[in-house]
């Protein structure tokens, strides 16, 4: 039977990375539900807790690189399937702390270290070799798992922690990252070739028609030692770094904000989530697929401008939100510029740099970004602290987001020095 006729098992890995990405998100994106519950119940401020939560972002972002590494060297079905056990059993160790150190240990490194395997490096690269012509589009739809995570998990978690307590509520979290993941993982193959195929199932010669923009070759080698001397690669982190930081600020403190700032019933603020989340997956569609179709004759930059020229605009407007109508408008608009951006940058990483080393060179920028961004959870909690409300938080990412603005009009294609 001829290649081309062949299911292209491709559409596995994205379901695979689909599902690994769905329950990982119990741990990761549900902290905002959890902490005026653990601030009411054990007594503690939200910038201990949100100081947790910075120190796992940051143990996170360590291991970023041991990921990709890992993925390279024993592939991202083993990666995978470790990050499953280990971060599983974190988020299970979590419902038995009574001490902030017991938090910092558990939420702050087991779970963060387990999920960083899992989670997003291994996963999104995986599929990124898989694809060519499809990239924007197959990394975006393999991430609404975690946009669709949250839109099922906020509201269980809301549930489940009202009926039966927060402690019980993480054992059930950690079970269900630990199995799911883990059976996305064994699905999980490094590579096309290693399946007797090509990305996106289509001969290399018929993968990318005649195209006015330059992109790296698929099997162009840029070692994280060589790309880290090109101003590309540096420009391309900076770029990040503004929307990350806002983003990863404003979702651990989601609840609170809706509460403090706008004046929302809890179960409002948290419905509210979910508005955020499915803004997000449309706007990974919508933006994937037209980044996508520019690609041969624009490249991906004007999508990403938009989405974070959109988020910095929403950073500036956001003191202003003041009711549950603005708040909704408010949620949309940066649900669907932070979707947009979540599932293009890891693909633009690939049009500059190939695929051939994606996983380290993705961990690495993974790491940088997420070193920088976990000021946001402390930043924004201490900000809560200190000033009654977010408003100071916000214009300060604001300020930084059109920093990466700046940065991301300088990115050329990577040249050897």
């Amino acid at each position: 039977m001829a290649i081309g006729k062949r299911f292209f098992y491709g559409y596995v890995i994205v379901f695979a990375v689909w599902l690994v990405m769905f329950v990982c998100t119990a741990g990761v994106d549900t902290f905002s539900v959890f902490m005026p519950v653990l601030m009411e119940e054990l007594g503690w401020t939200s910038g201990t807790l949100s100081l947790g939560y910075t120190i796992g972002l940051v143990i996170a972002a360590v291991m970023s690189p041991v990921a990709g590494m890992l993925t390279d060297k024993i592939g991202p079905r083993q990666t995978v399937i470790i990050g499953a056990i280990i971060g599983g059993a974190g988020l299970c160790l979590i419902s038995q702390i009574s001490q902030p150190w017991h938090f910092y240990l558990t939420c702050g490194f087991i779970a963060p270290v387990g999920i960083s395997l899992a989670y997003i490096v291994a996963t999104v690269t995986t599929v990124r070799r898989w694809f060519a012509r499809k990239a924007a589009l197959m990394v975006s739809l393999a991430m609404t798992g975690s946009g669709l995570g949250i839109v099922v998990f906020a509201p269980l978690v809301y549930s489940l922690i009202t009926d039966y307590g927060w402690r019980a509520t993480y054992l059930v979290l950690g079970i269900t990252m630990a199995v799911g993941a883990a059976i996305g993982g064994t699905l999980l193959i490094k590579s096309p070739e290693l399946k007797g195929t090509y990305p996106d199932g289509i001969k290399p010669a018929q993968a990318m028609p005649g195209s006015g923009v330059e992109y790296a070759d698929r099997t162009e080698q840029w070692p994280v030692s060589k790309a880290m001397k090109t101003s590309t690669f540096w420009f391309l982190i900076l770029a990040q770094i503004g929307y990350f930081i806002a983003m990863v600020g404003l979702l651990t403190q989601f609840v609170t904000w809706g509460q403090v700032d706008v004046g929302m019933p809890p179960a409002t603020a948290v419905s509210m989530l979910s508005v955020f989340v499915f803004s997000s997956v449309v706007g990974r569609f919508i933006v994937a697929s037209i980044s996508d179709a520019l690609m041969p004759r624009f490249g991906r930059k004007p999508m990403l401008f938009l989405c974070t020229i959109g988020i910095t605009l929403a950073m500036f407007c956001a003191p202003m939100v003041s009711s549950v109508v603005s708040a909704t408008i408010f949620v949309i608009w940066v649900g669907f510029c932070y979707g947009s951006c979540f599932g293009l940058f890891p693909t633009y990483l690939g049009d500059l740099f190939g695929t051939a080393n994606l996983p380290t060179l993705f961990g690495v920028v993974f790491m940088v970004i997420s070193l920088v961004g976990a000021v946001g959870p402390w930043g924004f909690g201490m900000m809560l602290d200190w000033r009654g409300n977010y408003d100071l938080a916000f214009l300060a990412t604001g300020v930084i987001c059109l920093l990466s603005v700046i940065f991301l009009g300088l990115i050329k294609m990577p040249t050897e020095r």
